[in-house]
């Protein structure tokens, strides 16, 4: 009995270092894309466009459905692109505003009244492309452990009350839905990618994510539990998975304060899918 405890306290000391090593792959993965001089560029040109309202981002969209990327005439000057002769502005509410003077010399600003301005879309200019986020590589391989890893997922997601559906998406490649206890993955996508976005929905689930809780760090919690378990059985979606959280923890911070939640949400996961009898499905031990 002893010498069966002594070797479970190894297979689980390595089964962490594991997990920990993981982890500091993803940790400098990440790194690597953030302090680098194409994403810097990018976050310089993405922080000179304003952050429109609820209201104004309304009324962009009802007049112009496909805006992507909108600014004002002269900001589209700064940043290289001119607005080509004819286009019809976008438009917006602009506030008026001023300085109030408060008491003990103390100053504020407050809202007037409201204007009618201006805005563009990058489709009705030309110029100086803008620079590009990191683009995430989907995986192109379909490997036996990956077919084996998706029916695991999707056995230990059931047996928690969830289905899970194959459907043709409007946009992305998966979603989960808590209200309605479902997880959605895009029928064309297949292979090992399948297996990588059931993974990122099944760590919704488990982390809980029902709102409440900021996008990015949703997002970066889901996509690095996906890349744990994936690397876990020898699958690397590194190509997908840096780019993708690096865009959402634009600021390391946000990485950061959610590696402990990433290590509970894939340990989870992993401990989820065993079979009954404690073992990972035989196609997986290879």
């Amino acid at each position: 009995m002893e010498r069966a405890r002594s070797s479970r306290g190894v297979e689980q000391a390595s089964s962490e270092d594991r997990l920990a090593a993981t982890l500091r792959t993803l940790d400098e993965g990440i790194a690597s894309i953030l302090e680098g001089e194409a994403f810097a560029r990018y976050l310089a040109v993405m922080s000179r466009f304003h952050q429109y309202s609820f209201g104004n981002v309304m009324l962009i969209l009802a007049q112009q459905p496909e805006a992507t990327r909108v600014a004002g005439y002269r900001r589209w000057q700064q940043l290289g692109r001119q607005v080509r002769k004819g286009e019809q502005g976008i438009r917006i509410l602009v506030p008026h505003t001023r300085v109030v003077e408060l008491e003990e010399g103390e100053e504020t600003t407050v809202v007037r009244g409201f204007g009618v301005g201006s805005v563009f879309d990058i489709s009705q200019t030309d110029g100086d492309p803008l620079p590009e986020p990191p683009v995430a590589q989907e995986i192109r391989e379909a490997t036996d452990v990956g077919a084996a890893l998706y029916r695991a997922l999707e056995t230990y997601v059931t047996g928690q009350g969830l289905t899970v559906v194959r459907e043709k998406l409007a946009r992305g490649y998966g979603y989960y839905a808590p209200r309605r206890q479902q997880i959605g993955i895009d029928s064309r996508v297949v292979g090992d990618q399948a297996t990588k976005t059931l993974a990122h929905e099944t760590a919704h689930f488990v982390a809980e994510h029902r709102g409440g809780i900021p996008r990015e760090d949703a997002e970066t919690v889901a996509e690095s539990a996906a890349y744990v378990v994936l690397q876990h059985y020898g699958i690397d979606s590194s190509g997908y998975t840096f780019p993708y959280v690096a865009r959402w923890a634009e600021d390391r911070a946000v990485l950061t304060r959610n590696l402990s939640a990433i290590q509970q949400t894939s340990h989870a996961i992993l401990t989820g899918i065993e079979d009954h009898d404690g073992h990972e499905p035989e196609v997986m031990r290879s």
